[in-house]
C-alpha cells in the first residue's frame, strides 16, 4: 500500500480547474507551466483513481520542468509499490539526493518492510524519532501505518500509543490502536478504548459494532448482543450487526433466535451465499431435518463467492437423512462429500457411523479401514472410532480403539476418562477405578468438567459418574472401592 493517501482535491474547484487546464494542454499538445505541488497533486489524483498511465505521464512532464524534485520522485516510487514493482521503487528511493527528507526516509522504511528487512526499518524509524520527531504526532501515525500495512500490529502499537499520548482526543488513532490491541490479543485494552469512544459518541454504530466484535471474540456473547442491539436501534438494517447477532445466538444455542436473524440477513442480502447454509444448521440443531434439507439444497445451488464448501453441505445432508432413517440417501451424500475431499479421515468415519447406526458393522469396519489408511497412527482417528463404537454399544471395540489412542499418544486429551466410562459400561469396575484415577492424576482440576459425548443418554452411566463426583466433592479426594458400585 502506498504511503500517500487519497486526496479530496477532486472536490476542490480550484484543483479541478487546474487539472482541466493541464488536460487541455495535453490534448492540444501545447506547453504550459505548473508548479511542482500542482503536478504532484495531479499525479496523486490519477494514481488514486488507478489511472497509472496518466499518473506516469504527469510525473514525466513534472520531472522535465522540475528535475530531481523529491516530492514527485517519492510519488513515483509509491506508484511502483502499488504496482508491486518493488525494485523500481527501491531504485528511485535510493537515488533521491535529499536523503534526510522525512518522506524519503519513510519511503525507505516502507521498502525495507516490503523486503522483510524489519530490523532495518525499525532502526530507520527509531532514528527519526530520536532526532527530531519526538513531538510529532503525524510522524508517529505514519510509522504506525507502515507497520499496519505490513501486518505487524505488535510493532504498530507503540507508535499509535505515542501518537495518542500527544493527541489524546484523536478518535482515528484510538480506533487503530484498538485494532492493534485486538490483533495482539490485548482485548481488555481494546474494549476499554471503545468504551471511552462510546462515552463521547454513544450513537456511533461503528463503535458499537466493533465493541460487539471484541466481546464476541472473548465468548461474551450476551455483551456482544447488547452492543449489536444498540447498532440495530440506530440502524435496523445494519447487515453486520444482524449477522453477528445471528452468530451470537447460535453460540448461545438459541437456534430459534439465531435462525430468525439469519433469515433477516438473507432477506436483506440474498446474494451473500452463506446465510442459507447457517439457516440450515439452525434447523439441524433444532432437529427439524426436513427443513434443514430444504435449506441445504438451496445452498448447494449457490454460486456466490461466499458459498459454503460443498463438502460441508453434503456432510450435513447425509446426517439429516441418517437421522430420518434413510440409509440410501445418507450414504449417497456422504459419498459425494468424499468425492470432494478424498483425504478427509472424518468423512470415512462419518460414513462408518451411518452404517453402524443402521446395524451394518461389516460395512462400518471397511469405512474405518479407509480412514486409517490415510494415517494409520493418528490418535484422533482412533478416538473418533472409539466414540462411534461406544455410542453404538460396541464396548469391546470402543475400548480397543482407545487403547490404540493411548499407545500412539499417551495421555491424549480425554482418553483416560473415556476408557473409564467404557469400562463402567462393560461392568469392569476395577478398570473403571484404574482409568478414572489416571484421568484425575493427568488433569486433577478439569477432568470431571470435560464434555464427553461418550456418556450419551445412558442414565445408569450418568448416575455412576454423578455418584463419583459427589464422593470426590465430599471427601476432597479420590478413594474408589469396588464395593461402591455393587
Amino acid at each position: 500500500m502506498s504511503n500517500y493517501s487519497p486526496s479530496n482535491n477532486e472536490q476542490d474547484n480550484e484543483f479541478m480547474q487546474s487539472l482541466a487546464q493541464y488536460e487541455e494542454m495535453k490534448t492540444k499538445n501545447a506547453t504550459g507551466y505548473f508548479d511542482s505541488d500542482q503536478l504532484a497533486d495531479f499525479a496523486e489524483f490519477y494514481a488514486t483513481s488507478q489511472q497509472y498511465d496518466d499518473a506516469f505521464e504527469v510525473i514525466d512532464y513534472a520531472l522535465s520542468i522540475h528535475p530531481g524534485n523529491t516530492e514527485i520522485l517519492v510519488i513515483k516510487a509509491h506508484i511502483f509499490i502499488d504496482l508491486k514493482e518493488i525494485e523500481k521503487a527501491k531504485e528511485i528511493a535510493f537515488s533521491i539526493s535529499e536523503r534526510y527528507d522525512r518522506d524519503v526516509k519513510l519511503l525507505k522504511a516502507e521498502i525495507f518492510l516490503l523486503e522483510g528487512k524489519i530490523e532495518k526499518a525499525d532502526a530507520l524509524l527509531q532514528g527519526m524519532s530520536n532526532q527530531d520527531e519526538d513531538d510529532d504526532s503525524d510522524f508517529f501515525e505514519d510509522a504506525a501505518y507502515l507497520y499496519m500495512d505490513s501486518e505487524l500490529p505488535e510493532k504498530a502499537m507503540p507508535w499509535f500509543e505515542k501518537a495518542l499520548k500527544l493527541d489524546p482526543d484523536n478518535s482515528e488513532v484510538r480506533v487503530n490502536l484498538a485494532d492493534c490491541y485486538s490483533q495482539c490479543n490485548q482485548l481488555d485494552k481494546a474494549i476499554d478504548l471503545y468504551n471511552k469512544l462510546l462515552d463521547e459518541d454513544p450513537y456511533s454504530t461503528e463503535y458499537w459494532y466493533e465493541s460487539g466484535k471484541l466481546y464476541f471474540s472473548i465468548d461474551k456473547f450476551d455483551k456482544a448482543l447488547e452492543a449489536y442491539d444498540f447498532v440495530l436501534t440506530i440502524d435496523k438494517e445494519h447487515l453486520g450487526a444482524i449477522l453477528m447477532s445471528a452468530h451470537c445466538y447460535f453460540k448461545l444455542e438459541n437456534y430459534e433466535k439465531s435462525c430468525e436473524f439469519y433469515q433477516k440477513y438473507e432477506q436483506l442480502d440474498p446474494e451473500s451465499g452463506m446465510s442459507v447454509f447457517f439457516i440450515g444448521l439452525c434447523y439441524f440443531n433444532l432437529k427439524q431435518y426436513d427443513n434443514c434439507i430444504q435449506e441445504l439444497k438451496k445452498a448447494l445451488k449457490s454460486t456466490q463467492e461466499l458459498a459454503p464448501e460443498k463438502t460441508d453441505v453434503y456432510s450435513y445432508l447425509s446426517s439429516c437423512y441418517d437421522k430420518l432413517g434413510s440409509l440410501e440417501e445418507a450414504i449417497h451424500y456422504i459419498d459425494l462429500a468424499i468425492e470432494e475431499d478424498k483425504l478427509s479421515a472424518n468423512l470415512y468415519l462419518s460414513k462408518g457411523r451411518i452404517y453402524l447406526n443402521h446395524k451394518k458393522p461389516e460395512e462400518a469396519a471397511k469405512c474405518f479401514e479407509e480412514a486409517l489408511k490415510l494415517n494409520p497412527e493418528d490418535p484422533e482417528t482412533y478416538a473418533e472410532m472409539g466414540a462411534i463404537y461406544f455410542e453404538n454399544e460396541e464396548y469391546e471395540l470402543a475400548l480397543n480403539c482407545y487403547k490404540k489412542v493411548d499407545f500412539y499418544s499417551p495421555g491424549y486429551e480425554s482418553c483416560y476418562i473415556s476408557m473409564a466410562y467404557i469400562s463402567a459400561a462393560m461392568g469392569h469396575l476395577e478398570d473403571f477405578k484404574f482409568y478414572f484415577n489416571k484421568a484425575a492424576k493427568q488433569d486433577p482440576g478439569n477432568f470431571l468438567n470435560e464434555q464427553n459425548d461418550l456418556l450419551g443418554e445412558s442414565k445408569d452411566l450418568n448416575q455412576l459418574i454423578l455418584d463419583m463426583e459427589n464422593k470426590i466433592e465430599k471427601d476432597g479426594k479420590i478413594d474408589i472401592h469396588k464395593s461402591d458400585f455393587n
